[in-house]
């Protein structure tokens, strides 16, 4: 395994929170990831582990905190959802080199916009082993908890574990995993269950044309295999415009750009920079087009009856 940039002898040696980002695939990963990684560095004392793809490049200032390694890239014909499963083997991998007692698993597509502490992160928790925020909506499409239900019943329950029970309307939650908050006794729990899934699985990891990735795995986990282990985080920890009406809301603290696994472009990149800089951010012109409306347009609704990927 190729040797790690940093200094990894010193990763948790004395910090309880570490972060872990993943950033593989086409160029906008890496320069989305790499304002990820700055503004943890500017708004937290955490240590920050990036995998990295070989075959792109960062931009993040030469810190002690920050050790990146090296992955191979996937090759050209991989089933997308390969590209976002990669996140168990990263967290795997790190649980067994870092010291820290909670982590951190952030999105690429995501930036800190306020300061953090290892006391917020199990504050947040308030006990629990895992958090996560609930998805409540996919803004102009109608859909509600009810609607998110059924989709996780006939696309992540049925590939995942179809002889589990399924969890009733008031215990489930749609779960986002763009930021998870967890101890490292859960996490390496939920890590070694989902490795195990992924290796057992038949074929690839797609119902009808909804990919089953790393989000899957974790709802799955929280609502059916381990319920009562995941704490429903306030929205400030995964902020988003396309779930949540409120934004942008000057409470944030960490603000996802979602893209619906469609890979960050030079306006995420930039929105990413902005924020991190600043937020809220400057109003917008009133003429500009939300990325959540063309989104939606193309039939995301509830009459589909389907969840765009990484939604």
């Amino acid at each position: 395994m190729p040797r790690p940039r940093g200094d990894s002898s010193m990763i948790g040696a004395d910090a309880s929170v570490a972060a872990v980002v993943l950033a593989h695939g086409s160029p906008g990963y890496f320069a989305a990831a790499s304002e990820t990684v700055r503004s943890l560095l500017e708004y937290t004392d955490f240590d920050v582990v990036v995998h990295k793809g070989d075959g792109g490049r960062l931009s993040v200032p030469v810190s002690r905190r920050v050790v990146v390694r090296e992955i191979p890239e996937l090759g050209a014909g991989a089933h997308r959802a390969r590209r976002f499963l990669r996140k168990f083997a990263a967290l795997g991998e790190w649980l067994q080199q870092t010291k820290a007692s909670h982590l951190v698993l952030l999105d690429a597509d995501t930036v800190v916009v306020a300061p953090t502490s290892a006391e917020d992160v199990r504050r947040a928790l308030d006990g629990r082993g895992l958090g996560m925020v609930e998805q409540p909506t996919i803004r102009g499409s109608g859909m509600d908890r009810a609607d998110f239900l059924r989709h996780y019943v006939t696309h992540s329950l049925a590939f995942i574990a179809p002889e589990a029970r399924v969890p009733s309307l008031a215990d489930f939650r749609f779960f986002n995993s763009g930021v998870v908050l967890g101890s490292r006794p859960a996490l390496e729990r939920a890590t070694a269950w989902a490795l195990e899934g992924i290796a057992r699985a038949a074929g690839e990891h797609q119902v009808g044309e909804h990919m089953i990735a790393d989000q899957d795995y974790l709802q799955v986990w929280a609502n059916t295999i381990a319920p009562g282990s995941c704490a429903s985080l306030p929205g400030e920890w995964n902020h988003c415009e396309h779930w949540h009406a409120d934004y942008p809301a000057p409470n944030a603290r960490i603000v996802h750009f979602s893209n619906f696994c469609r890979g960050p472009g030079e306006e995420a990149f930039l929105r990413m920079r902005a924020a991190r800089r600043r937020w809220p951010p400057a109003p917008a012109r009133p003429a500009r087009e939300s990325l959540v409306r063309r989104l939606v347009a193309p039939g995301f609704t509830r009459r589909a009856g389907t969840v765009p990927p990484g939604a």
